[in-house]
C-alpha cells in the first residue's frame, strides 16, 4: 500500500517513524478472507476445523471450528460467535454499530443540525477494536510518538499514561498545572503547546473528561476557552495538533452545570488542523471491566480529500496502519465480548442499554453528592478537593508541608482500615489521595470520610 492520500494530510505529518512505517501486510488474514469468498477448499487460516460429529458425540454435520464441547454449558452463543479468530480490526458489524453509537451520542441533550450530522457520519473513521482502552491508548501513542517526543497532559492524570508513554515508549510527558483557582488552567495549556512547538513539528495532547483521578468536567465556558486557545495557537504555529480524547468515563456526568458529551464532538467541528481521536470502550461505558474491548476512532477533515473515492481510500489507509499495530501486538481482540456487546445492541437497543445503565448512574450520582457533602464538612485548611462533576473519583489535595500522601494513606489504612490511592509527585506539584467512591456503598460514605477526618488529626 502506497498511502498516497494520508501522506497529503496533516495527520501524516504528526505520525511517529513507526506510524509512518506500519501497515497491515497481505498476510494470513488477507488470504484467508479472500479464500473464504473464492475458494472451494480452504487451506489458509491456522485454526482447526472439522465436522462437528467427528469430535463431538451427537454433533452435527456442520463444518465448524473445533472446540471443547463443555463451552456450550456456559453460553447461549453459537460457537462461531466465540471460537474463531475475529478480523484483526474487529467484527465489522460491531465496528459499524459502535460508529453509529458515537453518532447517536452526539445527539444526546443537544439538537444537531443536519450538516454537522452528515459531517460526523462521513468524516470519522470506522473504529478499530482494541483490547481495552489501555491498548487503545498504547496504539495511539505508538502511532504518533517517537522516543524523546513530547505529549502534553494535565499534571493530574491516570498513572498508566506515564507507564505507557515514558517507561514503555521512551517519550516524554509535558505536564501543566491542571487547575488555577479551581478552573481549568487554559494558560498553562497554551504555554505548554508553545513550549513544545519550539522543538517539535507536531503537538500531541491527551485529555479526558470526566478526568481520572479528579472527576473534573469543564463547563460550557471553560470548554469554549479550551477550544479557542487550541484554534488560535494552531493558526499561529501552523502545526498539526492531535488530541487523544480518553473517553473511559464518558457517560458519567452528574451535574447539569458541565458539558454533557465528549469534547471529541466540538474538536471534530473545527476546520483547523486540530485532529481528535476518540478512545472509548465497554469497560466503564457498559460496565464490563474484564471484557477488554476498546475502540479507536479518528476525526477527519473534509478539506483533506477531493472526492468520496479519496475519502474511502484515506479511511482504508488509516485502518491499515491501526490494524498493523494491532496485528503486531495483540493480533486481535476477544471474540466473545465483541459478540456479547453486538448482541446487546441488537437485542436490547441503545435506549434499553442507556435505561439499564442509568440505574447504576443514579447510584453513582448519589454517592458523588454524598461524598462531596461529607468532604465539605471537614474544616481543615491543609486539605482541598479538586472540582469534580462526574466519573468514579474525587481527589483530595494534602498540604505537603504537613502530610505526605503515601505516609498518610499508609496511616489511614493501618489505623483506620480505610483504603485510598495516594499520589505523591513533587515535580508535578501533586500530593493527595484519590478516592474511588464508585466502590463505596452510600451508607458507608459518612463513616469513610469521618475516618479520614480523624486520620488528619492524629497523623
Amino acid at each position: 500500500m502506497e498511502f498516497e492520500i494520508i501522506k497529503k494530510t496533516p495527520l501524516y505529518r504528526a505520525l511517529s517513524e513507526l506510524g509512518k512505517r506500519i501497515y497491515l501486510p497481505q498476510g494470513v488474514f488477507y488470504w484467508a478472507g479472500r479464500a473464504k469468498k473464492e475458494a472451494e477448499i480452504m487451506g489458509t487460516l491456522g485454526s482447526a476445523f472439522g465436522y462437528e460429529k467427528d469430535f463431538i458425540e451427537g454433533g452435527t454435520s456442520e463444518w465448524v471450528p473445533c472446540y471443547i464441547e463443555d463451552i456450550k454449558n456456559y453460553t447461549k452463543f453459537n460457537i462461531n460467535e466465540i471460537v474463531p479468530y475475529p478480523k484483526i480490526s474487529g467484527i465489522e458489524d460491531l465496528k459499524t454499530t459502535w460508529k453509529n453509537w458515537i453518532i447517536e451520542k452526539s445527539l444526546i441533550n443537544k439538537t444537531i443540525e443536519k450538516e454537522r450530522l452528515n459531517k460526523l457520519e462521513n468524516y470519522i473513521s470506522t473504529p478499530v477494536i482494541t483490547s481495552g482502552l489501555t491498548n487503545g491508548i498504547f496504539i495511539c501513542c505508538s502511532l504518533f510518538l517517537n522516543s524523546g517526543d513530547n505529549i502534553i497532559s494535565t499534571n493530574k492524570r491516570w498513572g498508566n499514561y506515564d507507564n505507557i508513554i515514558e517507561t514503555l515508549l521512551g517519550a516524554k510527558i509535558k505536564s501543566f498545572e491542571f487547575f488555577i483557582k479551581s478552573k481549568f488552567n487554559v494558560q498553562g495549556l497554551k504555554d505548554a503547546i508553545y513550549e513544545v512547538s519550539k522543538i517539535q513539528e507536531k503537538i500531541i495532547l491527551i485529555l479526558g473528561f470526566p478526568n481520572n483521578p479528579t472527576g473534573y468536567i469543564p463547563n460550557k465556558e471553560e470548554l469554549e476557552e479550551i477550544i479557542n486557545v487550541l484554534r488560535l495557537v494552531q493558526k499561529d504555529i501552523s502545526k498539526p495538533i492531535i488530541v487523544l480524547v480518553d473517553d473511559a468515563y464518558e457517560p458519567y456526568t452528574y451535574s447539569s452545570k458541565v458539558i454533557q458529551r465528549s469534547v471529541f464532538y466540538e474538536l471534530h467541528d473545527l476546520e483547523e488542523d486540530i485532529i481528535p481521536i476518540k478512545i472509548d470502550g465497554i469497560t466503564k461505558e457498559f460496565l464490563m471491566y474484564g471484557g477488554r474491548i476498546g475502540f479507536v476512532t479518528i476525526g477527519l477533515k473534509p478539506n483533506w480529500v477531493n472526492s468520496e473515492e479519496e475519502l474511502d481510500v484515506l479511511k482504508t489507509e488509516i485502518n491499515s496502519k491501526l490494524s498493523g499495530l494491532i496485528r503486531t501486538t495483540i493480533s486481535n481482540s476477544n471474540h466473545f465480548y465483541q459478540s456479547l456487546i453486538l448482541n446487546l445492541f441488537k437485542d436490547v437497543g441503545t435506549d434499553g442499554l442507556i435505561k439499564k445503565r442509568d440505574k447504576v448512574k443514579a447510584l453513582l450520582k448519589a454517592r458523588y453528592e454524598k461524598i462531596n457533602d461529607e468532604l465539605r464538612k471537614i474544616k481543615n485548611s491543609d486539605i482541598s478537593v479538586d472540582p469534580n462533576a462526574g466519573g468514579f473519583f474525587v481527589f483530595v489535595n494534602l498540604n505537603p508541608k504537613k502530610y505526605r500522601a503515601n505516609d498518610f494513606a499508609d496511616h489511614l489504612l493501618k489505623k483506620y482500615k480505610v483504603g485510598v490511592i495516594p499520589v505523591e509527585k513533587p515535580n508535578d506539584n501533586i500530593n493527595g489521595i484519590r478516592i474511588a467512591y464508585c466502590s463505596i456503598d452510600l451508607t458507608q460514605i459518612t463513616e469513610f470520610v469521618n475516618r479520614i477526618k480523624l486520620a488528619l488529626v492524629d497523623y
